[in-house]
């Protein structure tokens, strides 16, 4: 496939340095954004924008870079020095350039008073972009001024977007709905007017249409077909992903889609609650650190989880379909990825088409385990607890939204991006929670075909399939839309960043270890289970081949309580939990064997060896427990001490 789209896509066909430029700002890319600028100034030393946004982009590649090391500082002195002999130069036009270039140094540099020295010592004061930083930069202390030289500013250079976009910023920082009411009637400006600032003018003014318009855009102003056949795709594969856990969810599909668009259509309230949030309680990010984490929590989880679960708080008052403990995660996951079908729309634009095979593989499924969260709470309280179900569901709602808050923190805060990593972490915790969670709503399913039906490696398969495909999306549209040597690198990054996470993930969400009316408690953190995970040769077993096998124990050594019973015939009836430990295996025997003038019709058998599936060979060694008391087999919470343990033995399938 790589040599396919590099023999097909291997032009990169540019009539000119502005379009090669328009790609890389697409892509985001700032390092070859600089490298343009820097060659369109040769050409046009004279061009006040590429100067300006030549600098832009040197101190955005600068934040990358540790503050206090040498080689930025030397990136830094040696810009200013360029400008400053410019500012020397005996002609106005060259002066000019070098006085402003040094003053947007300096204002980059965090030295205010030397910036503004620097501009107010430029000869033209009408050029380009010098009263845009005067408005943008100096304005803040001074609503009139920041206004006054921005619409000058936008009325002598009406190319410069920034212009548009920083004048109505200041309106909205001052709270002057109608002064943006009325810049809205320029196209122009309108047009470049950033969408949050729409919305709060029309919710202030109680604009419905307006606002309602405002609200829609967001989702879909950028939206093209790459990005919604990518963020379709995607809710495919996951979708697909949930009739694999929940086999009887086919015959549901009606209600299965129902609760996916209401997911959809939910997300846009997001808007709403988080402008409400903002402009009325005044509760907003800051970029400051213990704020921007309770914002994170408040503002963006506890709003988030709210409008994602109302889908299933739905289904739950007018429907009487959901029955078993998997319904209730399964529906809940449903809704969380008609959320997040929409909100992958917002970030699919050509900027973001990089962006598809993080989300699906990040995004989507952190956003389907907080709903399925707040979702387990309810099965607590109905089918664990079975009383009060109300607070467990309020419980787990605060704790999705904490859960939620925390993953998004770490992408956010300017200091905690630093430790990015965190995030990806919590990612790894977190699918391990879900799987608990959907294991324990599996293992007290009333439907037991739900569990024959179950194919590990099938579902191991699909995911491996269905993951790799995003991948492989991504890739080729990448491609298409740009060129081979774009999408060479994506995809580079994408192995690099998420191939982990593909087996991670593939291996993980397909095993299940059912274990019936067991409720394991949700372990928050196991290094032993979390790192274990990604490999490919994972212990799995069908348990539909194990109980009603007929089994012939015999003996392991020369010596043994049961040396003078062996061989003992019996069959195998149900799998059983004893003191938290899996794999014990009930057997029935077919002659009941006599032990201390008692007979026993039960014994309890455990495969010696961890790492062994029971019954995987013949002469197999396992561990012998005698069920003294019929009345233990049937206690809720089984101890080993309760079962004697009498033996080593083997254990051979006999049909």
């Amino acid at each position: 496939m790589v040599g396919v789209v590099n023999y097909f896509f291997s032009d990169s066909n540019y009539s000119n340095k502005e379009e090669q430029l328009q790609e890389y700002i697409i892509l985001g890319d700032v390092h070859n954004q600089n490298k343009i600028y820097a060659e369109l100034i040769k050409e046009d030393s004279s061009n006040v924008a590429h100067h300006f946004n030549f600098i832009a982009t040197h101190f955005k590649i600068a934040s990358e870079y540790d503050p206090s090391s040498l080689e930025l500082k030397s990136s830094n002195n040696k810009l200013v020095e360029y400008y400053t002999r410019l500012s020397c130069h005996p002609f106005d036009e060259i002066s000019d350039i070098g006085k402003f270039g040094r003053g947007v140094c300096f204002f980059h540099l965090g030295l205010a008073e030397e910036s503004l020295s620097s501009f107010v010592g430029i000869h033209n004061q009408k050029m380009d972009y010098l009263n845009f930083v005067y408005g943008s930069y100096f304005g803040f202390a001074n609503y009139d001024k920041a206004v006054e030289y921005l619409r000058i500013e936008i009325i002598s250079n009406p190319t410069n977007k920034l212009a548009y976009r920083e004048l109505a910023n200041t309106y909205k920082r001052y709270e002057k709905p109608y002064e943006l009411l009325s810049f809205f009637q320029d196209s122009t400006a309108f047009a470049n007017t950033p969408n949050k600032v729409k919305r709060y003018t029309y919710f202030y003014l109680r604009d419905v249409e307006g606002y309602s318009k405002a609200i829609f855009s967001r989702f879909f102003s950028g939206v093209n077909a790459i990005g919604f056949m990518g963020a379709l795709l995607i809710l495919i594969v996951w979708f697909v992903y949930l009739i694999f856990i929940h086999k009887y969810l086919k015959k549901r599909w009606l209600l299965a889609i129902e609760v996916l668009f209401l997911g959809m259509f939910f997300a846009f309230g997001t808007s709403i609650l988080t402008d409400f949030n903002t402009n009325v309680l005044g509760f907003k990010f800051e970029d400051l650190f213990f704020h921007d984490f309770l914002y994170s929590v408040i503002g963006l989880g506890m709003i988030e989880e709210f409008v994602k679960i109302i889908p299933l708080v739905l289904v739950m008052i007018f429907s009487k379909k959901l029955k078993e403990p998997i319904d209730y995660i399964v529906f809940a996951s449903i809704s969380a990825l008609g959320f997040a079908f929409v909100e992958n729309l917002i970030y699919f634009d050509e900027g973001g088409l990089s962006t598809i095979q993080g989300r699906s593989l990040s995004s989507t499924v952190t956003h389907m385990f907080n709903t399925s969260l707040v979702a387990y709470g309810v099965v607590i309280g109905k089918f664990a607890k079975k009383r009060n179900w109300l607070f467990y569901f309020g419980f787990f709602y605060m704790l999705a939204a904490i859960f939620h808050g925390f993953y998004d923190f770490w992408l956010i805060n300017r200091i905690a991006r630093s430790f990015s990593f965190i995030t990806f972490i919590w990612l790894l915790i977190s699918m391990v929670l879900w799987v608990s969670m959907i294991n324990n709503c599996l293992n007290n399913s009333y439907n037991r075909k739900v569990i024959w039906t179950y194919n590990p490696d099938r579902l191991n398969s699909y995911l491996l399939f269905g993951l790799s495909a995003i991948f492989l999306f991504e890739y080729l549209m990448m491609a298409w839309r740009f060129n081979a040597e774009v999408a060479n690198n994506e995809l580079q990054k994408d192995l690099y960043s998420g191939l982990f996470l593909l087996i991670f993930l593939t291996s993980k969400l397909s095993r299940f270890d059912y274990i019936p009316n067991y409720w394991a408690p949700l372990k928050f953190w196991d290094w032993n289970l979390l790192f274990s995970i990604p490999r490919l040769d994972v212990k799995h077993f069908n348990l539909k081949e194990i109980i009603g096998a007929n089994v012939t124990i015999d003996g392991y050594g020369d010596y043994g309580v049961l040396s003078n019973h062996f061989p003992i015939k019996g069959e195998v009836v149900k799998r059983e939990l004893l003191s938290w430990e899996k794999d014990w295996y009930l057997v029935k025997l077919d002659s009941p064997i006599k032990i201390s003038w008692k007979e026993h019709y039960f014994i309890l058998l455990k495969a010696k060896d961890e790492n062994d599936i029971f019954l995987q060979r013949a002469k197999q060694p396992v561990q012998v427990r005698l069920v003294v008391k019929i009345d233990d087999l049937v206690k809720e919470r089984k101890r080993k001490r309760d079962f004697l343990s009498v033996d080593i033995a083997t254990v051979t399938r006999t049909r």
